[in-house]
């Protein structure tokens, strides 16, 4: 090979070179914004979680309290 043509050859491996680091670069913000959303998105069910865990023990609680009452009330109609 001539030299003009492995300078070419070159120039072309190092043009490729570019292109494909500039494409990983594309890929790996890609990768980092693709990460945040999956981490804000197990923030927000963990947080709905809780919240519903929450919801769940106080409407337990209210259910509760209303059979307690009712069953009070039934009890003292029959004495």
């Amino acid at each position: 090979m001539s030299s003009g043509k492995l300078s070419g050859t070159y120039a072309l491996i190092l043009e490729i070179r570019a292109q494909l680091i500039e494409q990983m670069k594309c890929l790996d913000q890609q990768c980092e914004l693709r990460v945040q959303l999956l981490q804000d998105l197990q923030d927000f069910f963990r947080k709905k979680a809780e919240i519903e865990m929450d919801y769940s023990r106080n409407l337990e609680k209210l259910a509760e309290r209303f059979l307690a009452k009712t069953r009070s009330t039934k009890d003292q109609q029959f004495k």
